[in-house]
Order: C-alpha cells, then sequence, then structure tokens
C-alpha cells in the first residue's frame, strides 16, 4: 500500500493535492487493502434530491462541493482519495463500499481502526452499517451509537476523530451541515457516472467561484479552486489517451492560474478566466466526449482494469 511512483510523478506534474466521482482509483490502489474498489460505486451513483432543486445557497453548494472532497479527511483516507461522498453517495448509500478486513459484507465498515486514526482504535472488529443521510434533518441523535444531538459537531466528530483530519473551520462545517439537512428521501433510480454528468458536476461547482471573486476573497478562492483541481484529477485518472489528459491538464492549470491572479489582485482578470472555463465545461471538446468510450467511464473497459488488478 505504497505511493506508485508514476502516480506521484502525475499529481506532482498537475500541482494537484491528494484529493470528486466516487473515489481514486489509483489512490485506492496504493493505500487501501486489495479488493476496496468495486465495479457498482465506480460505474453508478443514487439518485440526489434536495430541498429546493438545484438553486442553492453558496454554503450549501460549497458544502457539496466539499462532501465530494477528500481535501477535508486526513490519513490513509486522504491519501486513497476517500471522501464523504465514498461512503454516502449523493447523500445515501455506497451499497458496494467494502473494504477487506474492515467490512463484513458491502455496505459496511469498521471505522474504529487504526487504518483510519491510530488513536480512534479499539483492537475490535465492529463494522457498522454505513447510513443514509437523507432526511438527516429530522433525526433527533447521529452516529452508530446515536452519541450525538449536534448534526453540525457530529460532523466534526468524524472528520476529526474518525478520519484523522484537520480541525475543521466555521465555515467549512456551517457549508457541509448546510448541504446534509437538504438531503431528501427520493425513488429516483440509480444514475451512471458517466464523463457528460462529471463534466455538468464540475460546471456547476466552477459556478462557486464567483462570490469569492467579487468579494476579492483570494483564500477562499484558492480553496475551491484546490477541491475543484481533485475533481479533475480524478476524472483524469480514467483515461489513458494523451489528447483527453491534455485538456484535463489544462483546465486544472487554468484553476492555478485563477487562484494566482486573485492572489495577486487582478480580479478582473480571475472573474474573467472563471466565466470563460465555466463555458468550456458546458461546451467540451469532441475530443474529449468521443474518448470516453475507451475510457475508465466504460464500465466494460473499467471491469477489465479491476480484474488485472
Amino acid at each position: 500500500m505504497r505511493l506508485n511512483s508514476l502516480y506521484a510523478v502525475l499529481l506532482l506534474a498537475l500541482l494537484l493535492p491528494c484529493m470528486a466521482a466516487a473515489q481514486s482509483l489509483r489512490g485506492a490502489l496504493d493505500w487501501l487493502p486489495r479488493g476496496s474498489l468495486n465495479l457498482h460505486d465506480l460505474t453508478t451513483r443514487p439518485a440526489e434530491t434536495l430541498s429546493g432543486g438545484e438553486a442553492q445557497s453558496f454554503y450549501s453548494e460549497f458544502g457539496r462541493l466539499a462532501f465530494r472532497s477528500p481535501d477535508i479527511l486526513g490519513g490513509n483516507a486522504r491519501k486513497a482519495g476517500l471522501s464523504c461522498q465514498a461512503c454516502h453517495a449523493n447523500g445515501h448509500v455506497s451499497s458496494g463500499f467494502f473494504i477487506p478486513g474492515l467490512s463484513k459484507q458491502p455496505g459496511e465498515v469498521d471505522l474504529s481502526n487504526a487504518l483510519w486514526h491510530a488513536r480512534a482504535e479499539n483492537h475490535r472488529f465492529d463494522p457498522q452499517k454505513i447510513p443514509s443521510l437523507r432526511g438527516v434533518l429530522a433525526r433527533p441523535r447521529f452516529g452508530f451509537d446515536q452519541r450525538s444531538g449536534s448534526l453540525r459537531e457530529f460532523t466534526r466528530e468524524v472528520i476529526v476523530m474518525e478520519f484523522a483530519g484537520a480541525e475543521p473551520d466555521a465555515l467549512l462545517l456551517d457549508a457541509l451541515v448546510a448541504y446534509m439537512r437538504l438531503l431528501q428521501p427520493t425513488d429516483m433510480p440509480d444514475s451512471a457516472i458517466t464523463l457528460r454528468s462529471e463534466l455538468a458536476e464540475l460546471a456547476r461547482f466552477s459556478r462557486l467561484l464567483i462570490l469569492p471573486l467579487a468579494e476579492e476573497d483570494a483564500a477562499l478562492s484558492a480553496r475551491i479552486t484546490g477541491m475543484l483541481r481533485g475533481q479533475i484529477g480524478f476524472m483524469h485518472e480514467r483515461f489513458d489517451q494523451a489528447g483527453p489528459r491534455t485538456i484535463l491538464e489544462q483546465w486544472s492549470l487554468n484553476l492555478r492560474d485563477i487562484a494566482t491572479l486573485a492572489e495577486a489582485g487582478e480580479w478582473t482578470e480571475a472573474r474573467r478566466r472563471r466565466a470563460a472555463l465555466t463555458a468550456a465545461l458546458l461546451a467540451p471538446p469532441q475530443m474529449l466526449l468521443e474518448a470516453e468510450n475507451a475510457s475508465l467511464y466504460a464500465p466494460d473497459r473499467l471491469a477489465a482494469w479491476l480484474k488485472r488488478r
């Protein structure tokens, strides 16, 4: 479970943090027990229904992005590219989630294990069923043992005490709670994870930059661009063709440049670059779209790739 040197070079070349998609392919191979990746959760996701639809506040949209970013966790979870989304896909349950040695059956995991946080190790094998977060607003208590009556405090405990993450700031906790409170039960069917769906998500998240660039907040701009670049990194993993990878790398570098311009106080140009990037995401190059069937977005190719590992 060591970091593959080729993957490390790729991350360095892209200037990406080791950070969503469901989870990292190569990150999981390097940092989790073999057999931790499964085809179902890498090709499908549960439907997501939010109170109020897609028109949401900055807080809930930022929380939605952070929910999909391993950047908020620590230790092996972050190294493996896991996020809240990896266990709670679209706020529901990743039904195929399985970690050999930490799960008895798919859809459950032992969180009191040193793999996640040495201080949380209780020296027992006690995997618990992953709960859905749909309708969480109506619940009086939270956690496997119903230990907390505060969704905000419970969220902090998960990040810090279970997954060895840094102490979250107020904005991050406000945003995560704002997003989770919107999750609603739904009978809509699961949907396929496709390149087009990932691009649509990225375009939606890119609009989060409008507010910090308007408020001329360089720190928040950098925070969001970092998370967005992490999402592009997961898309990049699905391709081995040079053309699509170059397009994704350029988008990542564009985001880096937006953060650099914001830090330098070049706000007009940063806002222009943000608008141009969103437009490119909404109308991606045909070459990128045509490469999907030859990538690991294609279930048959992904199945063969997983089998070889």
